[in-house]
């Protein structure tokens, strides 16, 4: 009878009546607007990314501004041609044939290097040649800023406007990696502004470290072997060996695969192994300024620069191996971290241990620096 009499009171109870509808009400809504609900979070998720990224590339372009004006032309005329460059672009070659598409893309990334000097020597008439290569750096991260803020915003224009859940989701899962490499390039400003060395040059200061071990100064150096690149020519162990780096010290890496294939060329390939050192993308979880070794070329160009290694070693049968330096983007592009400039004794001895093990005394060898030299002197 007590059991009856509790069951009536939970079965009129009001409350567990409104739960139910309240309930049976999420349920509904969940099934019919549970996508829309979705795709609106996603919205405002990307929304607040993107003014992120519109901030970092105004700013960005202010900090250009402030740059160029520094070298004979007043604020307003800087932003005008500035604001015209950055939409500046470069149409890859045809690849349905590949037979001479390096030899056509080198000649493209040759105009294209032309058509940036021209610029920024028009934008800062008072400029030095190494100033000038150090602006086209930071008015390439200007640029890449622009591009990424213009890429996302027209996804999320896109996607808001068609109501594509694919299209917002895509765009929404790769706002992580979108916004963590816009911010290496942001916080890279300060350190091309001011041409401070980058983490990309501990190829080119590593070499030239081992250059000065041996006994090489400035006024040893060969300049313009091939384009903004030269070499020191330096004894080790009674060998020769050929230590090659952009000049610098602006911002440039130079043509260091060409400059490969001609010394090999006047030594009438008598080179008996190509080393080369670079910096090189790390994993997560390993360390910052860690060194690996490898085969191969390390470079890091579009394809011209590393097939005029390896088609040279090939022609020639030369031993060719890779020193690298494991870095984050951040590192990368940004001022070189104490970690990864810690790493220049051990690379050092790697380099040597190279040559001693894997050469002959009285051979010659190329050491190749590959990298940015921006605040890296001879």
């Amino acid at each position: 009878m007590g059991g009856v009499i509790v069951m009536q009171a939970v079965q009129t109870d009001p409350f567990s009546w409104i739960i139910n509808l309240l309930f049976f009400a999420f349920i509904i809504i969940i099934s019919l607007y549970g996508a829309k609900i979705q795709m609106w979070q996603w919205l405002k998720q990307i929304e607040v990314g993107l003014l992120e990224l519109k901030q970092m590339f105004f700013e960005s372009r202010q900090v250009a501004i402030d740059t160029f004006k520094r070298y004979g032309k007043d604020e307003k005329e800087v932003a005008k041609d500035l604001d015209r460059w950055l939409d500046y672009f470069t149409i890859m070659p045809v690849d349905l044939d590949p037979a001479g598409v390096l030899k056509r893309l080198d000649h493209l990334l040759d105009n294209r290097r032309n058509r940036f000097q021209e610029f920024v020597s028009d934008l800062a008439p008072q400029a030095t040649e190494s100033q000038v290569q150090s602006l086209e750096n930071t008015l390439e991260v200007t640029q890449v800023l622009g591009l990424i803020f213009r890429i996302v915003r027209h996804f999320y224009i896109l996607g808001k406007k068609t109501g594509s859940q694919i299209l917002i989701m895509q765009i929404h899962m790769q706002m992580p990696d979108i916004m963590r490499l816009a911010k290496a390039y942001y916080e890279a400003l300060d350190a091309f502004s001011e041409e401070k060395p980058i983490g990309d040059g501990i190829g080119p200061l590593v070499v030239t470290k081992f250059a000065h071990e041996m006994g090489a100064t400035a006024n040893d150096y060969v300049h313009e072997v091939t384009r903004e690149v030269g070499y020191y020519k330096v004894k080790f162990e009674n060998r020769d060996v050929f230590v090659l780096r952009a000049t610098g010290p602006g911002g440039t890496v130079g043509k260091p695969g060409f400059a490969v294939k001609k010394i090999v060329e006047e030594n009438n390939g008598q080179i008996s192994r190509i080393i080369t050192v670079d910096a090189a993308l790390k994993l997560e979880g390993e360390e910052l300024g860690r060194v690996s070794e490898g085969t191969g070329a390390a470079i890091g160009d579009p394809g011209p620069e590393k097939y005029a290694i390896e088609q040279t070693a090939t022609d020639f049968n030369i031993g060719i191996e890779a020193i690298v330096i494991k870095e984050d983007e951040a590192a990368a592009i940004g001022v070189m971290p104490k970690q990864v400039l810690d790493a220049l004794p051990e690379v050092i001895e790697r380099i040597k241990e190279a040559i001693l093990k894997r050469t002959k005394p009285g051979e010659k060898i190329i050491l190749a620096g590959i990298g940015n030299t921006i605040g890296i002197g001879l």
